[in-house]
């Protein structure tokens, strides 16, 4: 390669451009935007549209479907859905992702426009939101005083101001608070006696509230501004205003003849009907840095205002965080004003990347053991290097490209350690052995790197072809998970980019033989070194001793333990040990391919159980590529099913001749076995029940081996003398299938379930309570207290559950949900939002909290409780979510009703354990008073449905006549009825309406009716849709739960009335999505492996071979599965899609040797046998580097290095956050790669040669093969 040649011609820029990497990559790493999780940007827009009291069914008519019908002419929407409630018009529109959010925003800004010229006039102007999925509050700013709710709301506002000017955050949001506004309170029986029109007292305060420009004039040299001037100073000035039209018509005294506002109303500076509570409950507060528990008589319940701060899109929200805790500590407050923070997502986020960050050190750590052991310390720690250097070098990429490192980034470089370093080894130990040859060490770096370029290149492309259809993953998912396999692709063609121009430098300069004296320095060199060891000490020393002190005796540990234990192991494993396992392993493999061709019908004998198993699969695709054509590929699969079935039976037949032949050593195997499986599940059982039926089944095949060989030690069975099978190469591939059949039966007999993204331990418990339409913030505040009190009693009473809990923070009145209203203030809504300890300091998992607090939380009349917690991963829906659908709206909510009373009863009873917080959209209705006007009379008497309409509603809602402003602060003016007026039908009757004619009474055109309206209408296309949702209780797995529904609703839904239908949607519909991209893209990305190989080894046979192999390492996967009983999930599918790109690139470089050897005439059974043992180093290395790499985050050893350095507290702690949600994926990657690895240096070579023997049987050349092996 040219390439090595330009490098080492310009090794000093190659030296110069490795440090800038590392000083690149490590400032990258410190400044690139930091966060849990990836940033995700979809197109979904609401459109909300307020027009005060107006009916749920007249809102929907008149707003939500102008609105919609517009909405839907925008090519590329995916989805309308609406919500409409009394006076609330919601609209989500949301597009396809192939439509960037501002073409989206332009497109429903304009069709917003157009439909605006449908809706009444006076509406309110619709407000179009963009939905960004991170705008959520990162910190909460809880404010709380021994002064009144008033001034601490001005103190609270002045703050709110001030923090919308740090740097990072977008807004500030504000619960609690009490808003002013000056009240002008009409008292309606005076205001009759009058005889003045209630219109009249809102155009008097908008005609004088006034300050309009004269022009100018012109005085001798000046020119004076002339300006009218009526906007009122105090509100008391209201008071004294004339009110036009007054003095005649009505009784009682008027000084001279006219009538003042103080005459017919109150004026007053008051406040607005609470909208919203907030309260906090503390029993930790955080010192220095560390929660303390609060004394008894401190905890208390305090009313506060709390500020939730939002960031912008991209900040960093470490720095935002920190900048908002900087300005409210310098904050002048008023004296007793007391500050509690609470919601702090940056330590969730500091915590999760510590964890991932002491995950990827542990696994460093791991990996350069290893790499210790097979290429000694010199070399081992060169090789080393090169993880650390892709990473920071894969900073560099991500920072540039935008990214942010969040928890599947960090991830990604877990899963990628043990990758990193292959290409180096290769490099390296291909330089080594050509200085070994006596070259000089510039000429065998050009020499070994020019050998093995190519061959890297291949390989990581093969790696990378495993990957790359995963970036095209569609959806929110998609663009959550895709960070995994981008990230991967970058560090994997970094470490390429590393191994290719920077090792052959570093290597000629670094690597020396053994024995070889090193090259001395110079003295300015040794200076130069002395002087910066020197600079580092003092440096450490004056700014931590601690840290000094740990380093100084961090590295004379690891001084001591290298020279005394490491060493001499090392010199032990690559003198004596590795020699005596490759003279072993190539001693195993001559055995292995040792055939006997004296056997009659040894063809059939060794091929009929696995020919029989592919006739069945041919037939079968074969019967479902005719079946789409034709009714007769029916019979294909029927007779593919018998092929596959004698296989089978073949398969278990040999199964059991191999263990009855193996005597003694099945014996030995099973009890092996049998205490494996035992340490395994019994571990496994200590976080989690494992059932009686899953150790009987799990013991079936260690007992059966311990029987079988007892039988055939007691019948005198020769290991020697074959019974069906001829050879050990069949022995050894039936046993392999054998052993897939008994595992694919496990997973049958006793599966491990199915889920779609992992349960975590959540750091937050979310209680929603939900109260009926029409329900009043004050009565939602009464339900929200006692549970409060219900909590309260648990936390007194359990101690554990008392040590999870920091605080408990209480808002009433506050949807906080962006997908309606954008979290603005629903009345009947309440929200327990219970903020936990760190994972380590819990005293029980936080599941079994949320579970207590569950049990509690019962019996609360027409409320509909949810109990969720806060977990890691892209939003999904829930997991039991049915869209029921029809013609008749009201049968539609009929059925809707029955389905849910049925999943309730089902849920009461445990019918169906695990299904809990069933609920619908279906609300009971709105009480309403409904005015029923009579349009003929009303025409006489020159008024309008509009003019009526607004008489009532000022009355009753109020009407903001105008602003009253004082400094920089503008307070509303709102007319309406007193509030007694405003509680009784009388008063209403009794109200009078301006027209042509004079004052009309409401009663003289209209009459009354109490009745019940539709409390919520809910659309999805334009159609009336009722959605029931149910969620999965901790410990129970969503699929599961959801497929137990499906079969309770099975015979209802298929009696269900002709034209209504009933969807399972939600979460089953996001996973059934992502299953099927992965099995596309795991194709595809077969279909790309194979064709790479099919270049490279110019043969199918090789191809094939590598995909069988990958297809048995999932034999590994499921038995890890079963053994951990842990679920099939997505992150399991993942682990399968990037261990057959592991496997891929190990069986390459194994019969890429082959090949090479049998080019130079070596025999095929020879060629074989040297590659196995030449390339059972790097085979083995990658595999324990990549499993070593992934056991510390798998497993939840977790170190705080950060803290060892720094105070001299480890932290150590089994079990995280980070743990729980990619522990599956890892569980697959270790065990499938372990399995893989045995195939990968036994069964792939047999299967290599069995592969020759049946084409060169085939084809007649039996005696050829016999003397060529001879």
């Amino acid at each position: 390669m040219k390439l090595n040649e330009i490098t080492l011609k310009n090794r000093t820029v190659i030296l110069v451009l490795a440090v800038i990497l590392v000083f690149a990559g490590a400032y990258s790493y410190s400044t690139i935007p930091k966060e849990s999780n990836p940033s995700i940007e979809i197109p979904i827009f609401i459109v909300n549209t307020i027009y005060p009291g107006i009916s749920p069914a007249d809102m929907e008519a008149l707003v939500t479907q102008p609105i919609e019908r517009e909405l839907q002419g925008i090519n590329g929407v995916k989805d309308i859905r609406s919500t409409t409630l009394e006076s609330v018009s919601s609209v989500v529109v949301e597009f396809d992702l192939d439509v960037s959010n501002i073409e989206a925003s332009q497109r429903v800004r304009e069709r917003v426009d157009i439909a605006r010229a449908e809706l009444p006039p006076d509406v309110e102007e619709p407000i179009i939101i963009e939905i960004d999925l991170d705008d959520f509050p990162i910190l909460t700013v809880n404010l709380a005083a021994d002064y009144p709710l008033s001034r601490l709301t001005e103190v609270a506002n002045r703050m709110s101001d001030m923090l919308e000017t740090v740097s990072g955050v977008r807004e500030v949001d504000m619960i609690g608070d009490v808003e002013r506004e000056v009240q002008v309170n009409v008292d309606i029986d005076a205001l009759n006696s009058f005889g003045i029109p209630l219109q009249a007292l809102v155009g008097a305060i908008q005609g004088q509230n006034l300050t309009i420009p004269g022009g100018t004039i012109d005085v001798d040299r000046m020119s004076y501004l002339i300006r009218i001037s009526g906007e009122f100073d105090d509100p008391d000035e209201i008071n004294d205003l004339v009110i036009v039209g007054g003095g005649g018509g009505g009784e009682g005294p008027a000084p001279e003849g006219l009538v003042y506002m103080r005459d017919v109303a109150e004026v007053i500076f008051g406040f607005k009907d609470r909208e919203s509570f907030a309260r906090l409950r503390s029993y930790k507060v955080n010192e220095n840095g560390e929660l303390v528990d609060l004394p008894a008589e401190d905890i208390q319940d305090l009313e506060v205002i709390s500020l939730n701060i939002k960031k912008r899109p991209a900040a960093n929200i470490l720095e935002t965080v920190e900048a908002v805790l900087a300005a409210v500590e310098d904050y002048p407050l008023p004296g007793g004003t007391q500050v509690v923070i609470t919601g702090d997502q940056s330590e969730d986020v500091r915590n999760l990347i510590s964890d991932l960050e002491n995950s990827i050190i542990s696994g460093m750590l791991f990996v350069v053991l290893v790499l210790v052991f097979f290429l000694g310390i010199r070399n081992a720690l060169l090789v080393g290097t090169a993880v650390p250097l892709s990473i920071l070098v894969g900073f560099i990429v991500l920072l540039s490209l935008g990214y942010t490192a969040n928890f599947v980034i960090l991830f990604s470089l877990i899963i990628a350690l043990g990758l990193l370093v292959d290409n180096s080894i290769v490099v390296v130990e291909n330089i080594y052995r050509y200085r070994e040859m006596g070259y000089e060490r510039f000429e065998a770096a050009k020499r070994g790197a020019d050998e093995v370029g190519y061959a890297l290149i291949a390989a990581t492309s093969t790696l990378l072809a495993a990957f790359i259809p995963m970036t095209f993953w569609p959806g929110i998912i998609g663009q959550f998970m895709g960070y995994l396999p981008f990230t991967l692709i970058v560090v994997l063609l970094c470490s390429l980019f590393i191994a290719l121009v920077i090792y052959p430098v570093l290597t000629a300069y670094l690597v020396k033989l053994d024995g070889e004296e090193s090259r001395p320095r110079s003295k300015g060199f040794k200076m130069l070194q002395y002087g910066l060891g020197v600079f580092l000490v003092v440096a450490i020393g004056m700014a931590n001793p601690v840290t000094l002190l740990v380093t100084v005796l961090v590295a004379l540990f690891f001084v001591l333990t290298f020279k005394f234990m490491i060493k001499p192991l090392s010199a032990v494993f690559m003198e004596r040990t590795l020699p005596a396992i490759l003279d072993w392993y190539r001693n195993f493999l001559n055995w292995m391919l040792r055939r006997n061709y004296k056997i009659r019908y040894a063809m059939l004998r060794n091929t009929f159980a696995l020919g029989m198993l592919s006739a069945g699969a041919l037939f079968a695709v074969l019967g479902a590529v005719v079946s789409i054509l034709s009714p007769a590929g029916q019979l294909l699969i029927l007779l593919g099913g018998v092929f596959a079935g004698l296989g089978v039976i073949g398969i278990l037949i040999h199964f059991v001749e191999i263990m009855l032949r193996g005597n003694k050593y099945s014996m030995y195997s099973g009890l092996v076995l049998a205490a494996f499986i035992g340490i395994i599940l019994g571990a496994v059982s200590l976080g989690t029940e494992v059932s009686l039926l899953v150790w009987v089944t799990l013991m079936g095949l260690p007992v059966a081996l311990v029987i079988l060989g007892g039988i055939g030690l007691l019948i005198g069975t020769r290991t020697d003398k074959p019974l069906l099978v001829t050879d050990n190469r069949a022995l050894l591939l039936n046993s392999v299938l054998g052993l897939m059949v008994s595992i694919f039966f496990l997973f049958t007999v006793i599966p491990t379930g199915v889920e779609f993204f992992p349960e975590t331990d959540p750091n937050r418990i979310i209680i929603e309570l939900e109260g009926p339409i029409g329900m009043n913030v004050h009565a939602s505040n009464a339900t929200a207290y006692d549970v409060q009190q219900r909590l309260y009693q648990l936390i007194d009473e359990d101690p554990k559950v008392k040590a999870n809990i920091e605080n408990i923070q209480i808002n009433v009145g506050v949807a906080g949900d962006p997908f309606f209203g954008g979290g603005n203030q629903s009345p009947e809504l309440s929200r327990l939002t219970v903020n936990l300890v760190d994972y380590g300091d819990r005293a029980e998992p936080s599941a079994i909290t949320l579970r207590k607090m569950r049990s509690v939380i019962t019996d609360l009349p027409d409320i509909i409780v949810s109990i969720e917690g806060e977990e890691v991963g892209p939003p999904t829906g829930a997991p039991v979510n049915i869209e029921v659908s029809g013609e008749d709206f009201d049968e539609v909510v009929r059925i809707t009703r029955e389905i849910t009373q049925k999943l309730i009863e089902a849920s009461t009873t445990r019918q169906i354990p695990g299904l809990v917080d069933i609920r619908n959209n279906i609300s009971g209705g709105l009480p309403e008073y409904r005015i029923l006007v009579d349009y003929e009379r009303a025409n006489r008497f020159g008024l309008s449905l509009a003019d009526i309409a607004q008489t009532v509603r000022i009355a009753n809602n109020g009407l903001e006549a105008s602003k009253w402003r004082d400094g920089e602060d503008e307070y509303d003016i709102v007319v309406r009825l007193r509030e007694e007026d405003r509680q009784n039908l009388e008063s209403l009757a009794g109200l009078k309406i301006g027209s042509p004619s004079g004052l009309i009474p409401l009663v003289a055109v209209a009459s009354f009716e109490e009745g019940t309206g539709l409390g919520s209408i809910t659309r999805l296309n334009l159609s009336r849709t009722a959605t029931i949702e149910g969620q999965a209780e901790s410990g129970f797995s969503g699929p599961e739960v959801l497929s137990q529904v499906q079969t309770l609703l099975a015979d209802y839904v298929a009696d269900l009335p002709l034209g209504y239908t009933v969807r399972y949607t939600g979460e089953s519909e996001d996973q059934e999505e992502a299953f099927g991209f992965l099995t596309t893209a795991l194709l595809v990305g077969f279909a790309l492996i194979f064709l790479i190989m099919l270049a490279k080894f110019n043969n199918v046979k090789s191809p094939l071979i590598i995909m069988t192999a990958v297809g048995l390492s999932l034999i590994g996967v499921l038995l890890g599965l079963i053994l951990t009983r842990t679920p099939f999930g997505l992150m399991t599918f993942i682990g399968v899609i990037s261990l057959a790109g592991i496997v891929c690139v190990n069986n390459v470089v194994l019969l890429d040797y082959v090949k090479q050897l049998t080019e130079k005439g070596m025999s095929k059974r020879e060629a074989i046998v040297e590659a196995g043992t030449i390339r059972f180093r790097p085979v083995m290395l990658t595999a324990l580097t990549t499993i070593l790499g992934l056991v510390p985050l798998t497993f939840g050893i977790n170190i705080d290095y950060v803290g060892l350095f720094a105070n001299l507290d480890p932290n150590l702690q089994f079990g995280s956050e980070s743990t729980a949600f990619w522990g599956p994926m890892g569980i697959a990657i270790i065990s499938g790669l372990t399995f893989a690895t045995f195939l990968t240096l036994v069964v792939v070579p047999v299967l290599y040669s069995a592969f020759d023997s049946v084409a060169d049987r085939l084809s007649k050349n039996v005696y050829a093969e016999q003397s060529a092996d001879a």
